[in-house]
């Protein structure tokens, strides 16, 4: 059982709006039972799955019958955020403001040197105010550059080292999340090589501008991205054009507003989607994908009404009151998965996504008019993005069966690689709320670190707005959008508890999805 969700009497919606009969309480006290005799879940894994336990015990917010039948066949997704959000899914605070001005409630004074400042953030990260872990830790080299000279260049390198390793073992999760660049900076070589040296999960995505960032600092980045599957390259150009340069890159690869933050993010499965236009796509286009996003944005916006109104999040919360955040930054995501099991549904017997320029055209005309419908429909409380829900592309979770994450083309069917490349492309394009391809080397590429990073400044002209580059031999494996250490599947696999959340979550999207340990990898 996937102890990160409920089993599925509990996703029924007649039953919760009514409350819990006996029928329906019996599989949730076995859950519960499950949970508490569980030998693969150290105290804090179990605590937090009995949390969501109870918060997916609570009927949900009120929404149309309609967009009940969207969730419950499966069309719709809530991503295990439980019947009853209570609190953003994930938010960016201003950290800088914490280091520059102290804070009240955490009892911090302004940051004076190196020490003060990785304190206050590992203090800050402990409060932080959705999911439970920290899944954004700041844009580190501007948060730590400031103070990096108040030490011994050798003193700093062991303060990050240590500081590095500290968000690592307070939170043990590949959702949590640093970003660099553009710019190169002390900081920032450091935080690179101690990242590489400590091998941590930790999510880290550089903000790359060909013509802002240095050659030097880009080619070490590369190279450790073959060593340890990170940092993400991500097109800041694309991204600071959509967002203005005060953006920030959360959890897997999910963009929001530096002080913002996202309320929830519900999904459409595309496959499922597709098979309601039985087998034409032009009524898919004009007809059902109209239909279902005045549904999904109901939802969205029922789930963001719960935490404004009911909850009230925003009042007696001292992320607000310092102004760490701010709610007219705040959004939701509308996410989309099995783009490639979409498309090929109308290309029965055919090569399909990635390799028939027809489906491949069709894939870009269905990201787009996805953008259009979303724009059509506006959701209250977006106003971190324009009265919109923010488009995104989402990773995908233990429990799909039979669809691709996000808009890429399967794992082990890529075509060469800049075929793979300008196939995924054109779907880049209006997802601005996340988005990436993931591309794989032999071990040769390590030899020709520049090699790569031509290929990445090539994608990113074709359209790509973000790329996770690793390599083969990798210990670290990319699990549709973190990371994951292959020791840490064997050792799941063994039923042996781990630090790490993620590993349970990455070892169920390898069952599900076995070609994903076995993508095509390149040579240059």
């Amino acid at each position: 059982m996937d102890k990160q969700n409920l089993p599925e009497p509990f996703m029924d919606f007649e039953n919760l709006q009514e409350g819990l009969t006996a029928e329906t309480v019996a599989p949730f006290k076995q859950h519960i039972s499950d949970l508490l005799h569980a030998r693969d879940l150290i105290f804090e894994q179990k605590r937090d799955a009995l949390a969501a336990a109870a918060v997916g015990s609570m009927p949900y917010p009120p929404i149309s019958a309609e967009a009940r039948e969207l969730i419950e066949s499966g069309a719709l997704c809530l991503l295990a955020e439980g019947a009853t959000p209570y609190h953003p899914r994930y938010v960016a605070p201003d950290y800088a403001k914490i280091l520059r001005e102290g804070s009240p409630f955490l009892e911090l004074q302004p940051a004076q040197n190196l020490f003060d400042a990785t304190t206050s953030l590992l203090t800050a990260y402990k409060y932080f105010p959705a999911g439970g872990l920290p899944v954004f830790i700041g844009r580190l080299d501007e948060l730590l550059e400031p103070y990096i000279d108040s030490v011994s260049p050798e003193t700093a390198r062991q303060v990050l080292k240590s500081f590095w390793l500290l968000v690592d073992r307070l939170n043990p999760s590949g959702f949590v999340h640093a970003d660099l660049g553009p710019a190169a900076s002390k900081t920032g070589t450091l935080l690179l090589d101690v990242d590489r040296e400590l091998g941590t999960i930790t999510n880290v995505t550089l903000r790359y501008d060909p013509q802002h960032t240095p050659q030097e600092f880009a080619l070490k980045a590369v190279s450790n991205a073959l060593a340890v599957t990170k940092p993400y390259f991500l097109n800041h150009p694309a991204m600071a054009a959509d967002w203005g340069k005060d953006y920030v890159i959360a959890s897997c690869y999910n963009a929001l507003p530096l002080k913002g933050g996202i309320y929830t993010l519900v999904r459409l499965n595309l496959k499922k989607a597709a098979e309601m236009a039985g087998n034409d796509p032009e009524r898919f286009l004009d007809e059902i994908l109209p239909q279902i996003s005045k549904r999904w944005t109901e939802v969205i916006a029922s789930r963001a009404r719960y935490i404004i109104e009911d909850v009230r999040w925003f009042e007696d919360n001292f992320w607000i009151e310092e102004g760490l955040l701010d709610k007219s930054k705040f959004s939701a995501y509308a996410g989309v998965f099995g783009l490639a099991e979409g498309v090929n549904h109308f290309f029965q017997n055919k090569a399909g996504y990635g390799h028939d320029p027809a489906a491949n055209r069709l894939a870009e005309r269905i990201t787009t008019r996805i953008h259009e419908v979303l724009e059509d429909n506006p959701v209250i409380y977006c106003e971190g993005t324009g009265g919109k829900a923010c488009y995104h592309a989402q990773v995908g979770i233990t429990s799909d069966l039979e669809t691709t994450p996000a808009t890429r083309i399967p794992s082990g069917e890529e075509p060469e690689l800049y075929e793979h490349i300008l196939t995924e492309a054109p779907t880049h394009k209006w997802i601005n709320g996340g988005i990436s391809t993931i591309l794989e080397f032999d071990q040769t590429a390590a030899q020709n670190p520049a090699a790569v990073l031509d290929i990445i400044q090539g994608a990113f002209k074709a359209g790509i707005r973000n790329l996770s580059i690793g390599s083969a031999n990798s210990e670290f494996v990319r699990v549709t959008g973190y990371l994951i250490r292959r020791a840490d599947l064997e050792a799941h696999k063994a039923e042996k508890a781990l630090r790490h959340s993620s590993a349970a979550l990455g070892s169920g999207v390898m069952e599900n999805h076995p070609n994903h340990l076995h993508r095509i990898t390149r040579k240059v």
